[in-house]
This record gives structure tokens, sequence and C-alpha cells, in this order.
């Protein structure tokens, strides 16, 4: 990874991460729609923008956001650095005790962020949220939920981790497992989550699935298209299998 997260005293209860690419149709009302939710059950929060590289002005519309706003952070890169690296240099800034991280189309429910942030309170290591246990309420494309099933069923064979979603945006994890975590994983594409997962599970934490309402955004432009980037997530997937048996 070429560089060691910190894990530093907590000066806030909650940091929530936005991972942020091009966002800038959707990202003022991401903020304001988190930062509403998190009024009703936390006290002490921040939200960290990591914004990766955009050339729409995402930049620019948190940074003025940020100004009347001390609750709000960006961090800007002028690079494209991929997921994996956005999030690793938001934990990096985060001063929350526990940590979130969350995608900007707000598919997930932000009605599901107090539950999570219940669970992890109480069990500790990482609770997330899943598309794919008894509870939850998906509207989804059909060809994506089976590619999505289908993914999930092949990742839990070839790690017999017990995870039925590995790759929805909506976790929360203590501070402490954050930076065990991240400072373990290697994948800084969209194989970073089921990447993440894994390691927590192997490194000893619990993982807890939580129920979630789902809801399929930005429909035919989504940044993960299964045909295009299948090869690169399977590629990084039997490296990272390599790797665990050295």
């Amino acid at each position: 990874m070429g560089y060691h997260l910190k894990n530093q005293p907590p000066q806030k209860e909650l940091s929530i991460l936005l991972p942020a690419y091009n966002e800038a149709t959707q990202i003022k009302r991401c903020i304001h729609a988190v930062e509403a939710s998190l009024r009703t059950f936390c006290n002490s929060y921040e939200i960290i923008v990591s914004e990766d590289g955009s050339t729409d002005n995402t930049d620019k519309i948190v940074a003025t956001l940020a100004k009347s706003n001390p609750n709000l952070i960006l961090l800007h890169s002028p690079l494209r650095l991929g997921k994996g690296k956005a999030i690793k240099n938001a934990v990096n800034a985060a001063k929350g005790r526990y940590i979130a991280f969350m995608d900007v189309d707000l598919a997930t429910d932000l009605v599901c962020l107090p539950k999570l942030y219940d669970v992890v309170k109480s069990q500790g290591g990482m609770a997330i949220g899943s598309r794919h246990i008894k509870g939850s309420a998906v509207q989804r494309q059909p060809t994506r939920t089976l590619f999505s099933l289908t993914y999930n069923i092949f990742v839990r064979m070839l790690f017999f981790d017990g995870i039925h979603d590995h790759q929805c945006g909506f976790k929360i994890m203590n501070r402490n497992t954050a930076v065990t975590v991240l400072d373990c994983s290697r994948s800084d594409g969209y194989f970073f989550d089921t990447e993440m997962i894994v390691c927590c599970k192997r490194l000893g934490y619990p993982v807890t699935e939580v129920a979630v309402i789902w809801r399929e955004k930005n429909k035919g432009g989504s940044k993960v298209n299964p045909a295009r980037d299948s090869r690169k997530i399977a590629l990084d997937m039997f490296m990272f299998r390599i790797n665990c048996q050295k």
C-alpha cells in the first residue's frame, strides 16, 4: 500500500466517508441527506468527501459547502486513485470513534444507518448492509441481481466467509477495525469491498450483515459494468486468494 494508516485518538463519535468521482449532479443532495440523518441519532459527527480526480467540478461544489459547514471536510485528489485509495485517505483523515462508508448515490436508504451503527457499537468489528438476506427490500434490474448473486456465491465458495453480500457500499467499523483491515488491503478497484470483508473475517473481527432497504440508482450510468469490469475483479480476486495462501 505504501503507507500505514494512522490510529489516532478519536475526536468525533462518527465519521461518514463518501468516496466521490464525478458526482456533481448528486453530491450536494447526498451531503444534505446524510447530515439530516446523522442529526437524528448522533451529536458528534463529520462527513468526509474523498474526491477522486473528478473532472466535473465535484470538488468545487463540496469546497463551497464546506465553507459554511464545519462538519464537512473535502479531500481532493487531482489524479484518479481508485475507490480503495480514496477510502484509505479518508480513514487517515477521519477523527471518528466509528467510521462509515457509503456510496454517493445513496442506493441504501439512510433509515438503515442507525441500525448498522447500533450493531457495530454492541458487537464490534464491521456491520455491513446486505441485500441478500431475509428482511431486505431491493429494487434492482434482474440482470444485475443475477450477477450479484452469482458473484457472492463464488466468493463464498472461494473464501468460505459465509457472507451473502460483499458489494453493498454501506458499512460501519469501529476505528481499530478500520485501520487494521485497511492496512492489510491491496485492491484499489471494485474488488476492494470484498477484500475488506474477507480480511476482516481472517483477522478475527466479527462481520455482521444487516438487512437494508436498497433501490438501484443511476440506471444505465453505473460506474460498475459487469461485462467490462468482471475480468479485473476476477484477477484481483485470484491474486488475493494466492496471497492468502503464502
